[in-house]
């Protein structure tokens, strides 16, 4: 198991393209951030935010798609076209504030950017890393604004998530450099740790928009 780990954390080296759907991490933070954004935008009820979101999870999947080859691809970016399309579309007809489309066109520059570093420097370099996270993170704000939510109160959940997301991710890259031969139970043990203190984190900072924003 251990050498399976660290072939494994070879693939993920200049040059070559990492497939993000892959990326265990890469989910919970994109699942914790359209939570947020789900939990701060009360003002339009759950349905308009969770489908933001959702479309949002769609284009990460259409994304996803070019990390791939063959019939794989293919699949991919007609699922996450579908998803995308069908979400935006009942987000709309819910009453979802069509500026949320904004976030997802902006999430383009740093996903676009965390491509680029992953494919010169590798995957787990911190810059690739933290616009990695940047991109998913937008998620919360696109999933709030859908939802009526404040521009204050957005601009708030992403300096609360980023920075602690950003952190967090880049550590555990640091940490996977170092440690190339960690088991399989050790790295899930460890991924199961970085969840719960995202998870925890995500709840701070939707209270603390509540109370400031």
């Amino acid at each position: 198991m251990v050498s399976s780990s660290a072939h494994r954390l070879r693939q993920l080296v200049k040059g070559r393209a990492p497939d993000p759907l892959r990326a265990h991490g890469a989910w919970v933070y994109l699942l914790l951030s359209i939570l947020a954004g789900a939990l701060t935008a009360l003002g339009r009820g759950p349905l308009a935010p969770v489908l933001a979101g959702t479309a949002f999870a769609g284009a990460f999947l259409l994304a996803g798609g070019l990390a791939v080859r063959g019939r794989q691809r293919t699949r991919r970016l007609l699922g996450g076209l579908l998803v995308s399309t069908i979400a935006v579309g009942l987000a709309l007809l819910s009453g979802a504030d069509p500026m949320f489309l904004r976030f997802g066109l902006v999430a383009l520059f740093p996903a676009c950017a965390a491509a680029f570093l992953a494919a010169r420097n590798g995957y787990h370099s911190p810059p690739a890393l933290a616009l990695g996270v940047c991109a998913l993170v937008l998620a919360a704000p696109c999933a709030a604004c859908a939802g009526g939510a404040s521009l204050p109160g957005m601009g708030l959940l992403v300096l609360l998530l980023l920075p602690f997301f950003a952190w967090r991710t880049t550590r555990l890259g640091t940490a996977l450099r170092r440690d190339g031969g960690l088991t399989r139970a050790a790295l899930r043990q460890r991924g199961l740790v970085e969840a719960l203190l995202a998870l925890g984190w995500t709840a701070v900072a939707v209270g603390l928009v509540h109370l400031l924003a």
